[in-house]
């Protein structure tokens, strides 16, 4: 009797596994893969939000460091349609035609023996930056000359002095699965924050 449960050991160990029992591993893997792919996307969506969020919150913090250091106005330039933004400078930016600043570099400054003098933005000024794959700038909230605006299309813009200050702004990123995220500059420091939105302000701002 023992010598015959050994040997029913022996030849399932040679043998493996039944092709029926690897199907029903592979069946459960595909069931639980299916289960799991729509939270996959679901942080996918989140993390790409989050990453676009980021990256424009750099290059306004960027802009304003740029303002105070060579002591010019800049600005960061929103093109709501495209979902693209770039840094640009009172030099390159013209108000009555924002876009135009697009691919529109700063003359290169000479110092006074002649030589270039290279900035700090000289390989990003006026350089269009998408966002990541499905997010979208679903408003942008702005105040020039004192008019507060919202625009969901067209073309805006936030300015840095190079006292640091700015005009409030707030800047709305949404992904594909409706989440939002606001980024609001604040006009006496021109710090830039970001806040996740919850599902009851994105209904109330319609978002």
């Amino acid at each position: 009797m023992l010598i015959n449960f050994r040997s029913r050991i022996v030849s399932r160990g040679e043998e493996g596994f039944s092709l029926m029992e690897i199907m029903l591993v592979f069946a459960i893997i595909a069931v639980l893969s299916s289960m799991s792919m729509p939270a996959m996307r679901g942080f996918a969506a989140s993390r790409r939000l989050k990453t676009s969020a980021q990256a424009i919150t750099d290059t306004l913090a960027f802009a304003r460091d740029i303002a105070i250091t060579e002591k010019t106005t800049h600005l960061v330039v929103f093109d709501v349609d495209s979902s693209r933004y770039w840094l640009a400078s009172t030099e390159t930016f013209d108000v009555q035609n924002p876009i135009a600043s697009a691919g529109r570099a700063a003359n290169t400054a000479t110092s006074a023996n002649g030589q270039a003098v290279i900035s700090r933005s000289s390989g990003i000024m006026g350089i269009p930056q998408p966002l990541s794959q499905g997010i979208t700038i679903a408003a942008l909230l702005t105040a020039h000359n004192g008019v507060t605006q919202q625009i969901t299309s067209g073309v805006d813009y936030v300015y840095f002095s190079p006292t640091s200050t700015s005009v409030d702004t707030v800047v709305y990123l949404r992904n594909v699965r409706g989440n939002a995220i606001a980024i609001t500059v604040e006009a006496t420091t021109g710090r830039a924050t970001i806040q996740e939105m919850s599902p009851e302000q994105i209904q109330t701002l319609g978002l």
